[in-house]
């Protein structure tokens, strides 16, 4: 398995136990100490938060035992989620080309990555960049590129 679909099994675990839990949390002893090592390894790249101090006092209180580690998506978590269950397996077809804007050239597996981006914006905790979803939908591409787009 590679390391980006282990850390997407990891983000959809800790979104489904969260959600069984009814707060949103994923305890110490629902996950594998493996488990554990790769969503602190996650946490440096913004995707999950683990709990603090006082929210672990909390959890300890509502489970009626200590919680010594606790974690939860953050809403990156949830959109980088959203787009690996829906990143691009096939390339969609190309468009035309548009004279009034300056080309920014993007190879078909890029362009297709940043059409199902913006594709998902009604799902997304963080919406795309204003007036970026325009631009993709707009997109042409230019006579002789290798069949990616520009925007």
């Amino acid at each position: 398995m590679r390391s980006w679909e282990r850390a997407l099994s990891v983000l959809e675990a800790l979104r489904e136990r969260g959600q069984a839990a009814g707060h949103g949390w994923t305890l110490d002893t629902e996950l594998l100490p493996s488990h554990q090592q790769q969503v602190n390894a996650l946490e440096s790249q913004g995707v999950v938060e683990l709990a603090c101090r006082e929210d672990r006092a909390e959890l300890s209180v509502l489970e009626g035992r200590p919680v010594r580690w606790a974690a939860r998506l953050t809403p990156y978590g949830h959109d980088t989620l959203a787009y690996g269950c829906s990143r691009p397996r096939a390339e969609p077809p190309p468009s035309e080309a548009a004279p009034d804007r300056q080309p920014v050239e993007l190879i078909p597996s890029q362009m297709a990555a940043l059409r199902v981006f913006v594709g998902l914006t009604g799902q997304l905790r963080v919406p795309p960049a204003d007036g970026l979803a325009e631009q993709v939908r707009t997109a042409r591409v230019i006579t002789g590129s290798s069949g990616g787009g520009c925007i």
